[in-house]
């Protein structure tokens, strides 16, 4: 028979584990509806504020620091001619100790460039690596697996795929 006191501990422990997973979960929405609401400052508050974080991003670049991401972010992705959408889901999310988690999520994404008249759908795994600071969980590491993706042109009327496969690393995006 275990001590009151030890299951106190246990409970507030399990606890605390189900605060931090929701608490991911919540950091990497706001990550994701920040790209979608074109939002730089607010893409940029969910990593670690040091500004010593790895993001990888394949055929985009690997940043060592959310603000170079955010710069390439801002050039590439903030115009009114860019439509994206980024639905994450699927979350493994696992708490290592009291500051470190690691999760894998999967990634629907989808763009329409009404300027260039393209569209592109891809699907990708972030695997990612977080902080607790200051009793807040910040994205320090995340890299990029890309699984599927289409980029095709509609500037015809008809859909016309000008890339298919794992990436999208030929495509001409956004010139």
């Amino acid at each position: 028979m275990t001590e009151p006191g030890n299951d106190l501990a246990a409970l507030y422990q399990r606890i605390q584990r189900l605060e931090d997973i929701e608490a991911i979960r919540r950091l990497k929405a706001r990550y994701l509806n920040a790209c979608d609401q074109q939002d730089p400052p607010a893409v940029r508050a969910c990593f670690a504020d040091d500004d010593k974080v790895s993001i990888e991003v394949a055929h985009l670049g690997t940043y060592e620091s959310a603000s170079g991401f955010c710069a390439m972010f801002q050039q590439a992705a903030c115009h009114p001619f860019v439509l994206d959408k980024h639905q994450g889901g699927n979350a493994e999310i696992d708490i290592i100790d009291d500051t470190h988690a690691k999760a894998l999520w999967c990634l629907d994404y989808r763009c329409i460039n009404t300027r260039d008249e393209t569209l592109t759908m891809l699907s990708l795994l972030y695997h990612d690596e977080y902080e607790k600071i200051g009793g807040a969980w910040k994205i320090r590491r995340t890299r990029s697996e890309f699984k599927a993706a289409f980029h095709g042109t509609y500037a015809s009327g008809t859909l016309k795929a000008l890339v298919a496969g794992h990436s999208v690393a030929d495509a001409p995006l956004n010139k």
